[in-house]
C-alpha cells in the first residue's frame, strides 16, 4: 500500500531538493559566460593578424591626436612686414621657431612610450621582433603627427607674405624644421621594450639556477647509490678490534681453567 503522505512528503523533498541544482547551474553559465567575455576583451590570446591590425589602428588614432595637441600647444612666431615689402622678425620670434620642433620630441617621447608598452604586451610572445614592431610604430604614429600638424597650416608663407600690406604680421608655415625629430618617437616606443626585456631576463636567471640546483641531489644520489657500505665496512673495523681485544682474555680464561683442573 501507499501512503499518500509518504508519496506529498518524496514529492516535497524533491521539490525542495530542485533549487540548489538549479542554482547551481545558474552559477556555473555565469561563470562560462563571465570567461567567455573574458576572452573576448584578451587581445594577447588573439591571432596575430588581429593583434597587428589593433596596434596599426592605435598608432593612426595616436599620431592624429597628436598631431591637433602638437598644433594647439604651440604659438607659432610670425614676420612684420615692412613699407619696402621686406619683413622683420625679433629674437624672440626667432626663440618661438625651435619651440615647434621642441613640442613635437616632447610628444613624441611620451606617446611613444606607451606605442612601447603596448607593443610589448601583444607583441612579447615573438621575441627579438617585438622591438622592430615598436620602432616601426613609433615612426609611423610620429609620421602621422607631422601631417595632421601641418595640414592644420599656416601655409604657403611666400603667397601670404605677397599679399600682406606694410605693417601687418604674417605667421610662418607651420612645419617640422628637422627631420631628425622622428628619432625621439622611435626611442620612446623602444624603451619599454628594453626595459621589460632586461627585467624579465634577470627573472628568468634565479629561476634557472633554482632548477639546476634541483637537479644537482639526484647526480649525488647516483654516486652514492649504496650509502650503507662504508658504514658496514666501519663496523666491520670495529668490530674486528673488538674481536682482537677480547681473544687474550679469553685464552687467559682457558689456560685459568687447565691449571685448576
Amino acid at each position: 500500500m501507499s501512503d499518500p503522505k509518504g508519496v506529498l512528503m518524496t514529492d516535497a523533498s524533491t521539490n525542495t531538493a530542485d533549487p540548489p541544482d538549479s542554482g547551481w547551474q545558474t552559477s556555473v553559465s555565469r561563470t562560462a559566460r563571465d570567461r567567455l567575455r573574458r576572452r573576448r576583451l584578451n587581445l594577447v590570446g588573439r591571432p596575430l593578424s588581429v593583434r597587428l591590425m589593433f596596434y596599426a589602428a592605435l598608432i593612426l588614432v595616436a599620431g592624429a591626436i597628436s598631431g591637433w595637441v602638437w598644433h594647439a600647444i604651440v604659438k607659432v612666431p610670425s614676420y612684420l612686414t615692412s613699407d619696402d615689402g621686406s619683413v622683420q622678425m625679433t629674437e624672440r620670434s626667432v626663440g618661438q621657431i625651435f619651440s615647434i620642433d621642441a613640442a613635437f620630441v616632447i610628444i613624441g617621447l611620451l606617446v611613444g612610450l606607451g606605442l612601447g608598452l603596448v607593443a610589448w604586451v601583444l607583441f612579447r610572445s615573438l621575441g627579438w621582433p617585438v622591438a622592430v614592431v615598436a620602432t616601426l610604430g613609433g615612426a609611423a604614429a610620429g609620421a602621422i603627427c607631422w601631417l595632421v600638424g601641418v595640414l592644420q597650416g599656416p601655409r604657403h608663407f611666400a603667397e601670404r607674405v605677397a599679399e600682406a600690406i606694410p605693417g601687418a604680421r604674417v605667421p610662418i608655415d607651420f612645419q617640422l624644421h628637422t627631420a631628425s625629430a622622428l628619432i625621439a618617437w622611435s626611442l620612446g616606443a623602444i624603451i619599454p621594450v628594453m626595459l621589460y626585456a632586461n627585467l624579465s631576463h634577470e627573472n628568468d636567471d634565479p629561476a634557472d639556477s633554482m632548477a639546476s640546483e634541483d637537479a644537482e641531489p639526484p647526480l649525488l644520489t647516483t654516486l652514492t647509490s649504496d650509502p650503507h657500505e662504508g658504514d658496514i665496512e666501519d663496523f666491520g673495523q670495529v668490530g674486528g678490534g673488538q674481536l682482537d681485544g677480547e681473544t687474550p682474555a679469553a685464552t687467559g680464561h682457558q689456560d685459568r681453567r687447565e691449571s685448576q683442573s
